[in-house]
């Protein structure tokens, strides 16, 4: 019998082993980015949401004739506008730093505890308290929305906000949480 030759149709184990160690080196580096990137379209939502809440907030100020917003002058339900279900984030109207502003905590993940204030025209008050300097700079450049970083970690960074100003924990205080 003359040389039979064989056909070889599949893959070897060698290929096989190799096409699994890039798919698995291109999964261990997309992953990371996409956290990343869901973290950010979170951080873009609450920024936008704050901005709306204090807004509102300003209105209804305006509408009861408040100066101050002080614990109990009115609640969330009162706000002219809805603020959408989230366990990703907890909203207050009253900061203990800035009556008329409202903030927001990260609740979850590794970047929990990490507190944002939205400030609005506000920081132009702030900027005459000597206390504070460096409201004043973050406020010059056209920032309105403060973070401070959580007690373990550097997690502003991780927002692309390199600077952290101490702003006081905002949901200690009693008051409406939502």
């Amino acid at each position: 019998m003359k040389g039979i030759a064989l056909n070889k149709s599949g893959f070897t184990l060698a290929e096989i082993l190799v096409a699994v160690l890039v798919m698995s080196v291109l999964v261990t580096m997309a992953v990371p980015m996409y956290e990343r990137a869901i973290e950010k379209s979170r951080f873009a939502e609450v920024g936008i949401t704050l901005k709306r809440l204090g807004e509102s907030k300003l209105r209804t100020m305006d509408t009861y004739e408040i100066g101050d917003f002080q614990q109990n002058s009115f609640n969330s339900r009162q706000l002219d506008v809805q603020i959408p279900a989230n366990s990703e984030f907890a909203f207050r109207l009253y900061p203990q730093t800035s009556t008329k502003s409202v903030c927001a905590e990260r609740l979850r993940g590794e970047n929990a505890g990490t507190i944002f204030l939205y400030v609005g025209e506000e920081g132009i008050e702030r900027c005459s308290d000597t206390n504070h300097p460096a409201w004043c700079e973050y406020y010059a450049e056209g920032e309105h929305l403060f973070c401070q970083n959580s007690p373990t970690a550097q997690t502003c960074k991780n927002y692309g906000m390199n600077k952290s100003v101490i702003i006081g924990n905002c949901l200690n205080a009693t008051g409406d949480t939502f």
